[in-house]
């Protein structure tokens, strides 16, 4: 059976429509924050959170066109950082830090609450998955402990920074509301 892959070229495409598309994105999630739109932000998250999930699984589980040759095939890496120190992989690192930063920010515009931690424990749940899967798949994919770390980490850092800016939308729809005059909102 053929092995599904994606060229450099392509993955460089992936990423560079996803951080597009996590702009727009976040965009969009701050105008509805700004107003108080919990309704609309939902409604939007339930769309764009699945998208997210489908983007995922294109950018993961299809075979890489040539094993990682500091990583037998079949194995799982407990070493971190083993393939960085034998290669430079800050594109792929980054881009492991990148791949759930979406969800991220998403996450904190729809639990709002503890939105940091429980985002940083799915998406630790959510990357151990990923690299189980494509260790089960045998599919010229590195399953490696560094990509869990990285992926969790940039999780939890869009997490920060989403709920700092839900926070701050918060804050300025009640600075707005707190100076219109009293009378005017009363009719």
């Amino acid at each position: 059976m053929p092995m599904l892959y994606f060229a450099v070229p392509t993955v460089a495409l992936l990423i560079t429509l996803g951080f597009a598309a996590s702009i727009a994105l976040l965009a969009v999630l701050l105008w509805f924050a700004a107003r108080g739109n919990v309704r609309a932000t939902r409604r939007v998250l339930l769309v764009a959170i699945p998208v997210w999930a489908v983007g995922l699984a294109i950018a993961v589980l299809p075979a890489a066109p040539l094993p990682d040759p500091s990583i037998p095939a079949g194995t799982f890496n407990w070493i971190p950082f083993l393939a960085h120190r034998e290669r430079d992989l800050g594109v792929e690192m980054l881009a492991n830090l990148g791949l759930f930063a979406p969800l991220g920010l998403m996450l904190a515009f729809y639990w709002r609450r503890f939105a940091v931690l429980k985002t940083a424990l799915l998406v630790l749940g959510l990357s151990i998955c990923v690299e189980a899967t494509q260790l089960a798949l045998r599919n010229n994919r590195a399953s490696d402990i560094t990509d869990i770390f990285t992926n969790t980490a940039g999780g939890f850092i869009a997490a920060v920074i989403g709920w700092a800016l839900v926070s701050l939308a918060g804050s300025r729809q009640g600075t707005a509301a707190a100076s219109v005059p009293e009378s005017l909102l009363e009719r």
